[in-house]
């Protein structure tokens, strides 16, 4: 360990510039999870909750299945009669729509979604603004831990807020991000690891396919029941960024001073 945070010390010094370090938003800032459980069972139910619920792979340990969507779409105002009883707007449990729908809507169309679509929609459409919007943060106070790092921090490395993103989760992403009054300069919303690995040299995060980093990138983990393998962390895994103000292991990496004060 030590040997490794010595190689980014000098790496850091030789280069003569600060280091570029990346916070993941989620579940480091963002309880995406906890959001994302809540609704999948309001909509779908618990039956398809995976038994160690708390995990980073949505689509690969819920239940998602294909399935048949019927839509309808109303007729013309001049295709329509106008002469209909307004008791026929009326639900009937046998036909199972309202009598007056075979007057109202052209022939019901029928397509085929796959357990991915279906996953798309519910992550990015149905529920987009409740799991990225108005999620809730990690734990209390944790927006005020964050600032408290960063204001410390930033003139000895360039952090940046970065977060593997679709395009239709960002506005909701930027409302999170406002929420918690966020005093970062930095933000980047981009597709892959590769794009994230582009944009850092150290990564704070607790996703399990980023904490394999090329080998001349290096992970900060902050410790989930779904990321137990440490892989080549650069310092000793913690549970929230909050434990890195102060560590040692931390501040070596970043050529850290303190103040006279301190």
């Amino acid at each position: 360990m030590n040997s490794i945070i010595d190689a980014m010390t000098r790496k850091n010094e030789n280069l003569g510039k600060k280091l570029t370090i990346g916070i993941d938003i989620n579940e480091v800032l963002r309880a995406r999870w906890l959001q994302f459980d809540r609704f999948y069972a309001q909509e779908f139910g618990e039956e398809g909750i995976p038994k160690d619920s708390y995990v980073y792979d949505f689509f690969g340990k819920y239940k998602w299945e294909d399935c048949l969507e019927v839509s309808k779409e109303l007729k013309e105002p001049g295709d329509m009669p106008e002469d209909i009883n307004p008791l026929e707007y009326q639900y009937d449990e046998k036909l199972g729509e309202a009598p007056a729908d075979a007057f109202l809507f052209k022939t019901p169309t029928t397509t085929h979604l796959t357990a991915k679509e279906v996953y798309n929609r519910f992550m990015y459409e149905d529920f987009v603004f409740e799991i990225h919007g108005s999620v809730p943060m990690m734990y209390p106070n944790m927006d005020l831990d964050v600032n408290n790092f960063y204001q410390k921090y930033k003139d000895f490395a360039d952090f940046v807020i970065i977060s593997k993103e679709n395009q239709f989760s960002i506005p909701s992403t930027l409302f999170f991000l406002s929420k918690i009054r966020s005093r970062f300069n930095n933000f980047k919303f981009v597709e892959t690891n590769e794009d994230v690995w582009n944009s850092v040299d150290v990564l704070i995060t607790t996703d399990p396919e980023l904490l394999a980093a090329p080998v001349d990138k290096q992970v900060i983990k902050l410790k989930r029941p779904y990321n137990e393998e440490c892989y080549n962390c650069v310092i000793t895994p913690v549970l929230q960024i909050n434990d890195l103000n102060g560590n040692e292991e931390f501040e070596k990496i970043i050529n850290y001073i303190k103040p006279v004060t301190e």
